[in-house]
């Protein structure tokens, strides 16, 4: 068995637990849409290809691809659920992976209540910790969460997260998985931090500015019983980390979300993002493309559909 474990949001990332899109993908009516968050019913056909080939993308660049559907193959139980679930393909949201395990979140939609206990089980099987839970009535998802450096985590309150969830996130890790924890609040319409920020190296992060120039964050410190107040950039700026801004339009295709799969030198992202990809390049990147016009009609990208297990 491999191992397991997150330290940082850019590191190389060894195993990866995803989960192929199956016939769930036609309970997504015209009906469903806000249950399960899909901009329209897709094309069953063309979005299993456009993820089949971000899958390849990411196994070309030395990523072990874990499948939720292989892992609980033997669960009859759990492959039943799962064919009822169109969002089970964005892993990410059901849990954040530290240091010595993972913690399961608690989705925010109707159409995803329940959906992080499947990854339980494929914990379970894979030998990962699970360190806690986030339980109602707090709400957060693993996209409203991400690490800055190695010592921070970061959770936004958003469309998505309520501050009971923030804070029992903040009790699971705070000084046994990070020495601090950064609350960002986000503007109304913002489902998830991972559309608007992106770590992608140790000084290195995608951005849409706006979406932080609007409340201050509260940085909290083990050890200490009151947080401190600064602003997401002030913070940025104190720690040598620079920034890509994207523009509004860069921002709802979705351009941001890209996954690292090799420190300081590899990415896999939309092909859409063409300057994001230009600016990287500039920097010693290679931020590796695939075509996603059916993929994001459900609303998410590479970034969304991987919950890393192992990244080294």
């Amino acid at each position: 068995m491999s191992g397991y474990g997150v330290v940082n949001a850019y590191g190389d990332l060894k195993r990866v637990l995803m989960h192929r899109p199956g016939p769930e993908l036609g309970l997504v009516t015209e009906q469903t849409l806000e249950e399960f968050h899909f901009e329209r019913p897709v094309d069953r056909a063309r979005f299993v290809a456009e993820y089949d080939v971000m899958v390849r993308c990411l196994e070309d660049h030395g990523v072990e691809t874990l499948l939720l559907t292989d892992v609980l193959a033997d669960d009859a139980d759990a492959m039943g659920y799962i064919a009822h679930r169109p969002n089970m393909t964005y892993t990410r949201d059901l849990a954040a992976t530290f240091k010595d395990g993972a913690v399961l979140m608690s989705p925010h939609l109707k159409g995803r209540w329940g959906d992080q206990h499947m990854l339980r089980r494929a914990f379970s099987r894979l030998a990962v910790p699970v360190l806690g839970a986030i339980e109602p009535p707090g709400f957060l998802e693993g996209g409203g969460v991400t690490l800055l450096g190695d010592d921070t985590a970061v959770v936004s309150l958003c469309d998505r997260a309520n501050e009971a969830g923030t804070h029992m996130l903040r009790e699971l890790v705070l000084g046994s998985q990070v020495k601090y924890v950064l609350e960002v609040p986000l503007p109304f319409g913002l489902i998830h931090i991972d559309g608007v920020f992106m770590v992608v190296d140790h000084d290195l992060a995608l951005i849409y500015p706006d979406a932080f120039r609007v409340f201050p964050c509260r940085l909290y410190e083990h050890g200490r019983s009151e947080p401190r107040h600064v602003l997401l950039e002030e913070l940025l700026d104190e720690r040598g980390v620079r920034t890509i801004p994207i523009t509004p339009t860069e921002r709802d295709r979705g351009d941001l979300n890209v996954v690292v799969t090799r420190r300081s030198a590899t990415a896999v992202g939309f092909d859409s993002a063409t300057r994001i990809a230009s600016e990287m390049e500039a920097l010693g990147w290679r931020l590796t493309p695939f075509a996603a016009d059916e993929l994001f009609r459900g609303n998410g990208g590479a970034h969304c559909m991987t919950c890393p297990v192992e990244i080294g």
